[in-house]
């Protein structure tokens, strides 16, 4: 029997939530004790098994519970179906190994257990799921870790990683791409990070190339190595080491080689799920959950409060905050496109996919992230990224433009209505970017930043005003109270057509004096959508602590500029479709291949 996942007792309080659904059990120095005569459940996240996803990917047919436990009492297992039914599968007495018939779960369904404590208690000391399923695969598996100025959460995930003896055992070993002026090896405790870990650990310092260029630096080291695969990972995280191993486990035991995908939690929140599996909506070319009520859900109240975890999911792709990729598929498709950020981990995996190797969201393998939903990045610098990248993804990947530029111009129209002038022409510069064709990707990997940066210099939003600052505390002395929303979001075609009129021929007048001279109201972030700002006609948003923000003036020559542009830029972008489709798609081995990766990441200095 192959081992697929250990039970984990570990974590803060809140974390506990998705190791073990609310009842009279308790955890306690990594025991789980159960009191007399109590039934408790480990219907949860962490602890239930997604048996579907290795049934239909590893072929298993039976799987295996063992315990360790003290004291007297029964177990016994459930499984559910595609709907999240559950019913009894087996039982038998605390200590006596389980076996389960694990038949007709391809489609969907978990595994878990129920411990009910006899006389005196019970407790549980440790315990894990085996399946009938060969190992595959086996070979150095390399964590890589690329880094930017984050080298305290760095330096943690390196702590918990020295503390687990199990991967050395497993040959997982661990690897830093530090692109950041705050080295991760300057830090204090480093020295003693590092001796634990010993000839495990590898550093590579290299400038700041992105995601993209920190991700591509540990695949190529990885093939240098000679390793069986990378799984890559972000820096602001923190880790289980067991969620890490399921993904390792995962891999070795594949019918074939698949990328094994691990999910996102909320750091802030620890309960709270990213989304459950990630694919691109080809009608518009956007990413995202399969369905929106899928993103960002608490599964603090265990599994069968969520049948929607049920069914076995389908992923296009998985971010890189974790994803896990065999160094056959490197060898096949390539490494990352030279992206910077956004949109490399989707257009990697769709690549994958084309040739053989899907991508799977394999539940339980997961770790904690930084949410980015305090930061509203469409309307900074990244906004250039978000657009430029995406439409190469979808050149490469996509069957014609569909919709995809009808849905740029839409977010345009209502960025332009909103008073973002910025995010628009850096959209409109990217889609020159991509007329221009693929030449400029790497060679501008370490500049596109700067160049993004520097068009908001002709753009006054852009400006942060702050407390102290005259103008910001003439509108908002007390940053509590602000203006809340006031106009609902149109729904429908003839209430959008309604708004977008409206909004069109406020354009045309000129900008109040009063407007020019100060905000006429304050809107918190969180209220300042594409349909509430165009209500006003010079408007202070604030950041989400409040204590600063941007100030948003409608600019009459400026809006009809950039939406005479809009409408040319992707009016042009639809008719070279083709050309430019056979173009990208022309370019994209030599892009990606390692060779020429190692000409930027790490150029000759001879040559």
């Amino acid at each position: 029997m192959l081992l697929a996942q250990r039970l984990v007792l570990s974590g803060s309080p809140e974390r506990r939530l998705l190791c073990l659904p609310p009842g009279p059990g308790r955890v306690v120095d990594g025991v789980l004790r159960v009191p007399d005569g109590t039934v408790q459940s480990t219907a949860a996240y962490l602890n239930g098994l997604p048996a579907a996803y290795w049934v239909r990917w590893t072929g298993a047919r039976r799987a295996r519970l063992t315990l360790d436990v003290t004291g007297q009492g029964q177990v016994r297992v459930l499984r559910s179906d595609e709907e999240g039914r559950a019913h009894e599968v087996t039982r038998g007495l605390l200590g006596e190994p389980l076996d389960v018939d694990l038949a007709g779960m391809a489609g969907g369904g978990w595994l878990w257990f129920e411990v009910e404590a006899g006389a005196g208690g019970a407790e549980i000391s440790a315990g894990a799921w085996w399946l009938d399923a060969d190992r595959r695969r086996s070979g150095e598996v390399v964590v890589s870790i690329t880094t930017m100025d984050k080298p305290d959460y760095c330096l943690a995930t390196l702590r918990t990683l020295a503390d687990c003896a199990e991967l050395v055992d497993e040959d997982v070993r661990v690897q830093v791409v530090d692109q950041g002026t705050r080295k991760v090896s300057a830090q204090d405790g480093f020295a003693e990070v590092a001796a634990r870990l010993g000839d495990r650990l590898h550093v590579v310092d290299q400038p700041n190339l992105g995601g993209s260029g920190g991700f591509s630096r540990g695949m190529l080291e990885t093939l240098d190595a000679g390793a069986d695969s990378v799984l890559i990972c972000d820096d602001d995280v923190e880790v289980e080491p067991e969620c890490l191993l399921r993904a390792v486990r995962f891999h070795r035991a594949a019918a074939s080689p698949v990328i094994v995908g691990g999910h996102m939690f909320d750091l802030a929140r620890p309960t709270v799920l990213n989304s459950f599996s990630e694919v691109v909506h080809r009608r518009t070319f956007n990413w995202g959950p399969p369905r929106m009520d899928e993103q960002w859900q608490d599964l603090g109240g265990g599994l069968r409060t969520a049948p929607w975890v049920h069914p076995r999911a389908a992923s296009d792709f998985n971010g890189w905050w974790m994803c896990l990729i065999p160094a056959e598929v490197l060898r096949t498709v390539g490494l990352s496109m030279p992206f910077f950020l956004k949109w490399d981990d989707a257009e990697f995996c769709l690549r994958a996919g084309e040739a053989g190797y899907p991508t799977v969201s394999l539940p339980g393998a997961c770790l904690w992230h930084m949410a980015w939903t305090e930061k509203d990045d469409s309307v900074e610098w990244q906004a250039y990224l978000h657009v430029r990248n995406r439409v190469v993804t979808a050149l490469l990947h996509a069957s014609g433009p569909r919709l995809l530029p009808l849905a740029l111009l839409g977010t345009d129209l209502k960025l332009l209505l909103a008073m973002r002038y910025y995010p628009v022409d850096l959209h409109l510069r990217a889609l020159q970017e991509v007329v221009e064709g693929p030449e400029r990707l790497h060679a501008e990997l370490g500049t596109v930043v700067g160049r993004a940066r520097a068009v908001g210099a002709e753009h006054p939003e852009t400006v942060r005003y702050r407390t102290g600052d005259a103008v910001f505390d003439a509108v908002a002395e007390d940053p509590q109270d602000v203006a809340a929303a006031g106009t609902g979001r149109p729904t429908g075609p003839w209430a959008l057509g309604r708004f977008v009129l409206r909004g069109l021929v406020r354009t045309l007048r000129p900008l109040p004096d009063a407007a020019r001279e100060r905000p006429s109201t304050v809107l918190a972030r969180e209220s300042a959508s594409w349909w509430e700002v165009p209500a006003h006609d010079s408007v202070l948003v604030l950041d989400a602590d409040r204590r600063s923000g941007v100030w948003l003036r409608r600019d009459r020559a400026t809006f009809w500029r950039l939406a005479r542009s809009a409408v040319v830029e992707h009016a042009r972008l639809t008719w070279r479709w083709r050309s430019l489709a056979r173009r990208w798609r022309t370019a994209a081995p030599r892009l990606t291949s390692p060779q020429r990766w190692r000409s930027t990441v790490a150029p000759d200095p001879d040559l």
